[in-house]
């Protein structure tokens, strides 16, 4: 299974205790899965669709337990394109307490003694802290996606409404250090997060407590795996530029001995020359100590500035 699957697959385990949590994670699913069927008199079916079949056993139980309705469970083939397998389809009908549920959710409000359909998250759902977190676990459960942490960090919910991406924004947002962005995505609008710590902070938000800890050590072998690569990439580059340096340092003491001989420099000056010609892989530290008596690497240093100073006044002489 894909890691995404693996964690719809962890909180679709989970035992929902108390009532406020079960009303506030039914209502997160029903706005982004479910759907109204007319059932006549002014009535609804309500039909919330899953392609994952545990997560349709899940609420149907959490149904059941709340509302004291059954849930018809049915199976289809999808009928989406490019997609291979099964729905799952939980119906609930006007005799199994549709309306009062509709009510309940805040997916149907009344507005001048008239029923109308709402958009959006209904906040006295969400008003207490452990309702929002089984709201979002609804709303995971529902459209939510996570891309595999080997490869990339991305997390995302995938949303009709622009009313429901909105509020779905501003609910991360309502957690401490967490936040998410909204773009749009054909008829679609996407909450997204891309930083790996707001990502642990959501599987651990929804209670998706195993999936975190893989993410976690996931990511803690990434970021060791980088910075080896950053250290390995940082030796590459000094090593380069002690090539770099070492052939220009060779090709000063090059023209110098062509145009007037080695010997002309002063002692000190003399024998680093003659040591980067036979040591012309040595670094300026093992320069200075291969001296007699040895220096500090800037000393070094000083000396090979002398040496193309030298040449290059020699050079605008001989020309």
């Amino acid at each position: 299974m894909s890691f995404s699957a693996d964690v719809k697959a962890e909180l679709a385990r989970i035992k929902v205790e108390k009532k406020c949590d079960m009303l506030a994670e039914i209502s997160g699913f029903f706005r982004v899965s479910g759907s109204l069927r007319l059932a006549g008199g002014g009535r609804f079916i309500i039909v919330a669709s899953t392609e994952n079949p545990a997560i349709a056993r899940h609420y149907k139980t959490l149904i059941k337990e709340y509302f004291g309705s059954n849930a018809r469970l049915e199976m289809e083939e999808s009928q989406m394109p490019g997609r291979n397998g099964y729905r799952y389809s939980l119906t609930i009908s006007p005799d199994e307490k549709s309306s009062q549920i509709l009510r309940e959710t805040g997916m149907m409000l009344i507005r001048e003694g008239n029923d109308y359909l709402s958009d959006g998250i209904y906040q006295p759902i969400v008003s207490k802290k452990c309702c929002k977190k089984a709201y979002l676990r609804g709303l995971f459960l529902g459209c939510g996606t996570i891309s595999n942490p080997n490869r990339s960090y991305h997390l995302e919910f995938v949303l009709t409404s622009e009313q429901v991406a909105n509020d779905l924004k501003k609910l991360i947002g309502s957690f401490v250090d967490l936040s998410a962005n909204v773009t749009r995505r054909k008829e679609d609008y996407i909450v997204y997060i891309k930083k790996a710590d707001y990502i642990s902070d959501i599987l651990g938000i929804i209670g998706a407590s195993q999936a975190l800890l893989d993410f976690e050590g996931i990511k803690v072998n990434r970021s060791t795996r980088g910075e080896a690569q950053r250290i390995s990439n940082c030796d590459n580059a000094n090593v380069d530029r002690s090539l770099s340096a070492s052939e220009e340092q060779i090709r000063n003491i090059q023209r110098i001995e062509d145009l007037v001989g080695l010997d002309s420099l002063s002692p000190g000056l003399r024998d680093v020359a003659r040591i980067r010609l036979e040591r012309p892989d040595a670094n300026l530290g093992e320069i200075g100590e291969m001296l007699s008596p040895p220096v500090k690497k800037p000393a070094v240093s000083k000396r090979f500035a002398k040496i193309k100073a030298l040449a290059d006044s020699l050079e605008q002489k001989s020309e």
